[in-house]
C-alpha cells in the first residue's frame, strides 16, 4: 500500500513548534538560575561592601594611625604585640592596667633609662603631640590596639638604592615628626639651647657629623638632654638594624 508523503511546510511547521516549546522553560530556566545569581552576587557584594566600610570609632582610627606616624609601632610592635626589643615593652594590657593619667603621663614625659644610650629610651611627646592627639592615642590603648584599616608603616622598597630606602625609613622611623620635611628642623624645643629641634642638613649638621660612624652613633644613642618638657632624640640602638642605619645616613647626605 502507497504511503503518503508529508508536505514539506507541514513538516516544517512542526519543527518550529517542537523548537519554540523547548526554547520556552530553557529559558525560564536561565533566567531564574540568572535571576538568582544576580541576587547572590548583589548579597555578597552587599556585605563585602557592609564590611569594608564597618564603621570605626574615629578618636581609636585616630590613635591607630598616630601610633604608626609616631613610630610607637617600630618599637611596640604592629597594635602593641611587642617583639622588637626585649627592652621595650608590648601594650596589649596597658589599655587595661593604666589609667588615662598615666598613659599620659608617659606619651608627654617619655619614660625608660635616659641616661643608657644602650637601651632603647621613649621620646618626650609633650612639644610635640598635641592634646587632641594624645587623647586619640589613649583611646586606641583603652581600646585594645585594635587593627585600623590602612594604619600601616610605609612599604621600604628595595633594589632601588640606599637613599631612596632612608628616605622611606626617615618617615616610618617617625623622624619627620620632629627634623621636618628634608630634615628642615624647626619643630619647637623651647627648653632646649637652640630652642627648636636642630635641623639634619646644613653646614652646621654637615659640620659636626662629618662621617657616617659620626651619624650613626648618634642615631644609636640618641641625644637625650635635660627633662620633660623638653623633647629628647630616643635610642634607637637595639631597634634600628645595620643596613637600616646605611640607608637613613645615605638620605641623610642627599639633603641639602
Amino acid at each position: 500500500m502507497a504511503r503518503k508523503s508529508v508536505p514539506i511546510p507541514v513538516i516544517e511547521g512542526a519543527i518550529f513548534v517542537l523548537f519554540f516549546a523547548l526554547l520556552i522553560p530553557a529559558g525560564v530556566v536561565g533566567w531564574v538560575i540568572g535571576h538568582s545569581g544576580s541576587k547572590t552576587v548583589a548579597a555578597s557584594t552587599a556585605s563585602t561592601s557592609t564590611s569594608a566600610t564597618a564603621a570605626v570609632d574615629p578618636a581609636v582610627a585616630s590613635g591607630g594611625h598616630l601610633f604608626v606616624q609616631f613610630a610607637c609601632a617600630q618599637c611596640h610592635g604592629m597594635q602593641g604585640r611587642g617583639g622588637v626589643s626585649p627592652y621595650v615593652p608590648a601594650l596589649t594590657t596597658a589599655g587595661k592596667t593604666l589609667s588615662s593619667a598615666q598613659l599620659r603621663q608617659i606619651i608627654n614625659h617619655g619614660l625608660g633609662e635616659s641616661a643608657n644610650p644602650t637601651k632603647p629610651y621613649m621620646p618626650v611627646w609633650g612639644q610635640v603631640i598635641s592634646a587632641t592627639q594624645v587623647d586619640d592615642l589613649v583611646a586606641y590603648l583603652h581600646a585594645g590596639l585594635p587593627t585600623v584599616p590602612t594604619a600601616q608603616p610605609p612599604a621600604v622598597p628595595t633594589g632601588q638604592g640606599a637613599a631612596v630606602e632612608g628616605s622611606v625609613l626617615y618617615v616610618g622611623y617617625g623622624c619627620i615628626n620632629c627634623h621636618g620635611p628634608n630634615g628642615l628642623g624647626g619643630v619647637p624645643n623651647p627648653l632646649s639651647p637652640d630652642k627648636t629641634i636642630p635641623p639634619l642638613s646644613g653646614q652646621d649638621f654637615r659640620h659636626e657629623f662629618n662621617t657616617d660612624q659620626k651619624i650613626i652613633a648618634v642615631i644609636r644613642s640618641g641625644s637625650v638632654i635635660g627633662k620633660a618638657p623638653i623633647v629628647s632624640m630616643p635610642h634607637w640602638g637595639g631597634i634600628i638594624p645595620q643596613p637600616q642605619l646605611d640607608a637613613l645616613v645615605a638620605y641623610l647626605k642627599t639633603l641639602k
